[in-house]
């Protein structure tokens, strides 16, 4: 799957969904007094196996979704002393509109506090610092989208992928899927989030299947083909309506997995007698068995036994990890934290790292099954499951209403059921024989939505709601650049 390619451009009247694009044009035209010049739209992602490995360089495999970000766009040049502006717009009135003044050389002029259009200030700057643009000019855009927010499922970073294209397209400028994604991965960096990529590679790269997304040492994406088999597999994505937002919620959650996995990868570094400061639990790996391009899979079930015999079990104080690499704790702070906020007295080395192993170990494994003809879902549904239980349990990003969710769909007929994304709320996704789908869907909305809100029992409004919240979906592609 080739990243040296641009994304691809096609006309509005050969794409499918035409009335949300018309819906967008007309609420665009009465916003800003003239219909957009120019559409980007980017999917949300599901991610079907490989959870908090992306930023231990580790591949992952997640799956674009057919839901996507709509970005209607109008260029506003300067004239005289006129100052430009980013002006952002929503289609959802739950977000309101904000316009950001720009600088002569391009630079936004943000304002203080978090809301939705800081990730697509986040993009703009992403793409405007990866492209070198030199000669800014000013944007209105209006925003729609039917990726759930804050779910897991990638509605930030598929709304900072548009912000990309729609900043490099406007200016005439024109990069590889690569440098798209890099420039997101670096956009989102900008709202606090030390993403490790997958959510923007995906989002850009997509072709209509899943795809293991390789990080180290470079960026590369490799496709995967499901295996012929009588009943075909469907992802049914199910909302907890437990909101996360990695964001705001950072410095206890997402980032402090981040600083330990960094932690432990150093520690591990010493165990096997390296002096390299700053690796990632995937270059320890290569420490231990070579160059691993095109063999990552090899050596996991060691690095599995090594972390029980390197790491000890009970949480790690700063004083005890300064300890075992030899060093200050003042000086463990400035190379493995830096600049990343954290709030906390004591890091899980051990959970972490056997998390990752082993997730990194199913990946593969996952990636196997799939292309065995026919792929066994039983064993594919293992994995989630084994999956799930390690993001639980190990890596404590899993809580009490995905639990429940994820065992609720076994029992109501998936070979598999696993938390997607960052977890701490948002999205469970399952594996389901095709022709369960609506039976699977109706129980879940019984055993567990009604449960939780029984007004919505019998509501039309409500049970049209529920479309947004539980859905199934096939494999969706990537970005573009979409032209009236």
């Amino acid at each position: 799957m080739p990243s040296n390619t641009s994304p691809p451009t096609y006309a509005l009247n050969t794409l499918p969904n035409q009335p949300r694009y018309t819906h967008l044009t007309s609420a665009f035209t009465s916003q800003y007094g003239s219909p957009p010049e120019f559409y980007v739209r980017a999917p949300g992602r599901v991610n079907l196996i490989g959870e908090h490995v992306d930023y231990a360089g580790f591949g992952v495999l997640p799956m674009a979704i057919e839901r996507d970000v709509i970005v209607a766009v109008g260029r506003v040049p300067k004239k005289g002393v006129q100052n430009l502006a980013l002006t952002c717009s929503n289609t959802d009135p739950r977000y309101p509109h904000v316009e950001y003044n720009m600088t002569d050389s391009g630079a936004i002029v943000e304002k203080n506090g978090h809301d939705w259009s800081t990730y697509f200030v986040c993009g703009y700057k992403g793409a405007y610092q990866k492209a070198g643009l030199k000669n800014p000019i000013g944007l209105n855009i209006m925003v729609t989208g039917n990726v759930p927010p804050s779910a897991g499922v990638s509605s930030s970073s598929a709304l900072v992928v548009s912000a990309v294209l729609t900043t490099l397209y406007a200016h005439g400028v024109e990069l590889s899927k690569k440098d798209v994604t890099m420039a997101a991965i670096e956009g989102e960096r900008y709202a606090g989030v030390q993403c490790g990529g997958m959510d923007q590679a995906i989002s850009v790269m997509a072709e209509h299947g899943p795809c293991l997304i390789h990080f180290y040492p470079t960026l590369r994406v490799e496709a995967v083909v499901f295996g012929l088999v009588q009943d075909p597999p469907v992802f049914v994505i199910a909302n907890t309506l437990v909101v996360s937002d990695k964001a705001l919620t950072a410095p206890t959650h997402y980032n402090l997995r981040v600083v330990e996995t960094r932690l432990a990868a150093a520690v591990l570094s010493r165990f096997v007698g390296a002096k390299r400061e700053g690796m990632t639990l995937r270059e320890v790996q290569e420490l231990v068995f070579g160059d691993l391009q095109g063999r990552e899979d090899v050596g996991l079930t060691e690095m599995i036994e090594m972390v029980d015999k390197a790491l000890k079990k009970e949480p790690w104080t700063r004083e005890d990890v300064a300890k075992a690499l030899d060093m200050s704790v003042q000086d463990l702070e400035k190379k493995y934290i830096g600049s990343i906020v954290i709030h906390a007295a004591t890091f899980e080395l051990y959970k972490r790292a056997k998390h990752v192993y082993s997730e990194a170990l199913r990946v593969f494994q996952f990636r196997d099954t799939c292309t065995q003809s026919p792929p066994s879902l039983q064993k594919l549904g293992a994995l989630m499951n084994a999956s799930q239980a390690s993001c639980r349990d190990l890596y404590d990003c899993s809580c009490p209403e995905l639990d429940e969710l994820t065992a609720l769909a076994l029992r109501a007929g998936a070979y598999g059921s696993r938390l997607t994304g960052a977890g701490w709320g948002g999205c469970t996704v399952s594996l389901v024989p095709e022709t369960g789908v609506s039976e699977f869907i109706n129980v879940l909305k019984q055993e567990y939505y009604y449960k939780r809100w029984p007004e919505w029992r019998g509501d039309p409004d409500a049970d049209e709601n529920l479309g947004d919240v539980v859905f199934a979906s096939k494999p969706g592609s990537g970005a573009a650049i979409v032209i009236p």
